[in-house]
């Protein structure tokens, strides 16, 4: 059962087909039901998967295509996986199964290696009524008990087990405005400061830089622009104003990802300079988050 590539932000489905083939005398019925025992790693409800790193993904195997009735072991208390049939006139009879997965939403998942949950044994029960005889009753099949002049038994097959990926997955929530305010000159400098909120799936390593902005640079600092005139500014990634943030992996800002909202500061200062021409001077940094 491949879940491919699962979000944690939706219900995950994928489903697999068990081919049963059954002889016996023609037109007897039959009672069949099946069991999966929880795989490695264990559990049950959910079951699990594991990626070989300490981390673990729940899932569920289903006998209904609502996901309701979970499909458990043999000797543990949950609903039967049990279906009837009646043999053709040859005495043979070959049908599918469906058994329905669900990853659900909600989990913390490193987005690191493939998740799997290793080959669980199946069994497959059966009951084959007596002649002339109603089918048995799933409680039957469970048990291996067959009527009078009936008979009973299993097979036991290896379920294929489950596997999933997490895809890398980043979001930016927040980009503020970088407000300087308003001054009549600037004979000292003008700080501000902005945020960036993201969050990146579980060992997902991210990227934030900023670009240069709409217009030329000088001397290696942004411009705002009003009318054709410029003032000089520049962005940091300190408060100290020492490390400044551009647009490539040496400057920008990097981290790996824990499932939980990270706010970056950018730290913006507007250089002392003269002013020839009042007016609102203004610049558009695109913010890159690369995963």
């Amino acid at each position: 059962m491949n879940f491919g590539t699962v979000s944690t932000a939706r219900n995950n489905d994928a489903s697999a087909n068990l081919t049963i083939s059954c002889q016996g005398v023609p037109g007897v019925q039959v009672t069949v039901c099946i069991f999966v025992n929880e795989g490695v790693p264990a559990g049950m409800a959910p079951r699990r998967m594991g990626n070989n790193a300490g981390a673990f993904m729940a899932y569920d195997l289903y006998a209904n295509a609502a996901r309701t009735q979970l499909i458990g072991p043999v000797g543990r208390n949950y609903d039967i996986f049990y279906t009837f049939l009646s043999l053709s006139i040859t005495g043979s009879a070959q049908f599918n199964l469906s058994v329905y997965g669900r990853v659900p939403p909600g989990q913390n998942l490193p987005a690191a290696y493939r998740y799997e949950n290793a080959m669980s044994q199946g069994f497959l029960r059966y009951v084959f009524a007596a002649p002339l005889a109603g089918a048995s009753s799933g409680e039957n099949c469970r048990d291996g008990v067959a009527y009078p002049f009936a008979s009973a038994g299993q097979s036991v097959f290896d379920f294929g087990g489950a596997q999933a990926r997490v895809a890398d997955n980043c979001v930016i929530s927040l980009a503020s405005d970088l407000d300087f305010g308003t001054v009549t000159q600037l004979d000292a400098s003008r700080d501000a400061t902005a945020l960036i909120k993201l969050r990146c799936a579980t060992d997902t390593d991210w990227l934030v830089t900023l670009s240069i902005g709409l217009n030329p640079t000088v001397n290696g600092f942004r411009q705002m622009a009003y009318n054709g005139n410029f003032l000089g500014y520049a962005l940091y990634k300190d408060p100290a104003f020492l490390f400044p943030w551009g647009d490539t992996q040496v400057n920008g800002v990097a981290g790996s990802g824990e499932n939980e909202d990270v706010t970056l500061t950018v730290y913006g200062r507007v250089f002392p300079q003269p002013v020839s021409v009042p007016g609102t001077y203004s610049d558009t940094v695109t913010v890159t988050l690369t995963y």
